[in-house]
């Protein structure tokens, strides 16, 4: 196993696309949290409190690079498909599955690597941002973090399973992403349309925030959400960021996004271990 993962990274850090997804992670990072420094300011100039305002500005970036880790996951995995490299790997490999195993770790190593690098960069742009260098209590900014790494390491997984169950690249990317930025928001007001969602939504609306993408966004905001508006409020607030009904506390949405990344990643075995690939 060893030897498999080095062939892996190997792999990744011989082509362009890992720190190709970093330019653009890097640069929303630092435009999305100088931006929420900036309200921070301003909110620290009427005597509030602004860390919380750069904890949340971290949380969406942080969202944003799970995007991007999910789409190397699905490019890591359809690629070796599209340039017909997959049986070479099966054969040398000694198992399917040890392959699918060794590039999840590979590709969850580089999600934790976009994630470490939000972090870095969007706590220094807020702080430019701020105009001070005073950055969160160490205990919130460390649970934001955190989250936001476990995270960006399942969407790392989502997408391998993805790019192994649709072996076509273009389509895998094309589902994933269709998936991610437009298909849940579509799914999500389908499923609340049948009730009152800040009142007493209906039993479909209350699950849209165990659908994937909502789970992981409800445990990246769910901590900046409570220092915003209090323990009482915190849940509503999530409500309006995420849009859904009845958010579970963050650490059962983050459980949520793991059950769905295990869901995905034996659907990937069952489907890999059996394909031709001749």
């Amino acid at each position: 196993m060893p030897g498999l993962l080095r062939a892996e990274v190997r792999k990744i850090v011989s082509t362009r696309l890992w720190w190709a997804l970093l330019i653009p992670v890097s640069l929303l990072t630092v435009s999305i949290n100088l931006f929420g420094g900036v309200v921070g300011m301003g909110l620290g100039d009427v005597g509030g409190d602004r860390s919380p305002v750069l904890l949340a500005s971290l949380a969406y970036a942080l969202g944003l690079a799970g995007v991007f880790a999910a789409v190397h996951g699905i490019v890591s995995a359809a690629g070796e498909f599209r340039h017909g490299t997959i049986t070479t790997t099966y054969l040398t490999a000694g198992g399917r599955g040890r392959v699918l195993v060794a590039k999840m770790a590979t590709a969850g190593m580089v999600g934790v690597g976009y994630a470490a690098t939000a972090v870095l960069l969007g706590l220094v742009a807020g702080l430019i941002g701020q105009g001070e260098a005073r950055p969160p209590a160490t205990g919130a900014l460390a649970t934001v973090a955190g989250t936001g790494v476990l995270v960006c390491l399942l969407w790392s997984v989502i997408g391998v399973a993805l790019g192994t169950m649709v072996s076509n690249q273009v389509a895998a990317l094309v589902v994933g992403l269709v998936y991610i930025l437009v298909g849940e928001n579509v799914l999500s007001v389908v499923l609340t349309s049948g009730g009152d969602r800040l009142a007493e939504p209906s039993a479909f609306g209350r699950l849209t925030a165990y659908l994937p993408v909502n789970a992981g966004d409800i445990a990246l905001y769910d901590l900046p959400a409570r220092e915003l508006a209090g323990e009482q409020f915190g849940g509503l607030v999530v409500e309006q960021l995420v849009g859904v009904a009845a958010p579970p506390p963050g650490w059962v949405a983050l459980l949520v996004l793991a059950v769905w990344a295990g869901a995905a990643a034996a659907t990937g075995w069952m489907v890999g271990s059996r394909r031709d690939v001749t």
